[in-house]
């Protein structure tokens, strides 16, 4: 089968979530299939050669459209007066890109579209061949998540967003062939029957149990997209409301805070406090990850599944994290990670696990043999080919 897919990033296994989840998909399906990929990318940046190189070292066709900002200004301005396109939507609207697309379909003659996420869907919207679209997550749960959180007019432009961004979702999974999430809860959200919830996978060969040489002394570790609003506001959480009590009883505590794009409110945290160390992107999350003591997410807000917790779980690291963060991830609070969602509770779930070394070691065991056995890729995406109908 001919297998055309689109994407606003490029597919790969060190990246953000949907780069991630795509790049797993792409390399199943081409095993048995022709896939051809357009996505926007720049061939002067090395990460982009470099992930450009590992999809063509798996039979994959690349084609790089440059994403130019005067372009997305453009489409941003027109989205104003069009209540029908979100804001994430306009940003990747190109003519380029839509002519590669098009020049591909004559050409190519694909027998189906792979879509990574909805914000490249209006490049394909005249389109009449099968559609599978990976929303990965529910950017309307995850919209409507951050609105409860926010005030004034940034909260007024986030619901204007919400509104726009559930209602185009819903119209792009009725006029797909099947689409996908990656949880039960954002499936339930968009609330079409042709959303499909499939489960994350980890690669298991990248994120094991690998202790290594750990830092002397108590560490936890928060991982992420720094630039990332849940992220961001789960580290304010956190700081904010857990660090000085868990430092008060433990002075020789530090925390590392490790990924890219930090925001100028997370550097600030490492300013101002020796024991707080943001690092930025670093070559191995796995590597920070086995030299910590407990890794953290206390989500505030977001939606999907949260590939830290089960990175994390994955390299036996014990996990604390919140209900909202847990999500559709069916780990036993209590034996394969910890669960809790106020300060003092999330405090006490910390110190526990840094007091016991015992319980350390049977969490994040247990933690590990859970994501062995649920989230393999191989499994995973084995279940998204049969529901499209794909070899």
């Amino acid at each position: 089968m001919k297998i055309l897919a689109i994407s606003s990033r490029i597919p790969s296994s060190g990246k953000k979530g949907d780069q991630v989840v795509s790049f797993f998909r792409l390399m199943h399906l081409a095993r048995s299939n022709t896939v051809v990929l357009v996505c926007f990318g720049d061939i002067t940046k090395a990460e982009d050669r470099e992930a450009k190189q590992a999809l063509e070292a798996l039979g994959i066709v690349v084609h790089f459209v440059l994403w130019k900002p005067f372009v997305a200004l453009a489409h941003l301005l027109k989205a104003i007066f069009n209540p029908l396109m979100p804001f994430q939507c306009a940003l990747f609207q190109s003519g380029k890109f839509k002519r590669r697309v098009n020049t591909l379909r004559i050409g190519f003659k694909p027998d189906a579209l792979y879509c990574v996420m909805v914000r490249v869907f209006p490049n394909i919207a005249q389109n009449k061949s099968r559609v599978f679209v990976d929303m990965v997550d529910s950017m309307g749960l995850n919209f409507s998540r951050r609105v409860s959180m926010a005030k004034g007019l940034k909260r007024w432009l986030l619901d204007l967003e919400c509104r726009r961004v559930c209602r185009f979702e819903r119209n792009v999974a009725l006029q797909a062939t099947q689409s996908f999430v990656v949880s039960k809860i954002d499936q339930k959200s968009i609330g079409i029957d042709k959303v499909h919830a499939i489960p994350l996978g980890i690669d298991m060969q990248q994120f094991n149990k690998n202790r290594g040489n750990p830092k002397p002394g108590p560490v936890i570790a928060f991982t992420g997209n720094m630039g990332y609003q849940p992220n961001i506001d789960a580290v304010q959480w956190f700081i904010q409301n857990c660090w000085p009590q868990i430092k008060s009883l433990i002075p020789e505590v530090q925390l590392i805070i490790a990924g890219s794009n930090p925001h100028p409110s997370v550097l600030t945290f490492g300013k101002h406090d020796s024991a707080i160390k943001v690092t930025g992107r670093v070559p191995s999350v796995a590597a920070i990850l086995n030299t910590a003591s407990v890794a953290i997410a206390p989500m505030q807000s977001g939606s999907g599944m949260q590939f830290k917790i089960l990175e994390a779980m994955a390299c036996a690291t014990p996990t604390v994290t919140t209900s909202l963060g847990l999500g559709d991830i069916s780990a036993t609070p209590g034996k394969d990670i910890m669960v809790a969602d106020s300060s003092p509770d999330f405090i006490q779930a910390v110190l526990s696990l840094l007091a016991s070394t015992q319980l350390s070691a049977a969490i994040g065991d247990s933690g590990m043999e859970y994501v062995r056995n649920h989230h393999s890729w191989e499994a995973i995406n084995e279940q998204f080919v049969e529901i499209c109908g794909i070899s």
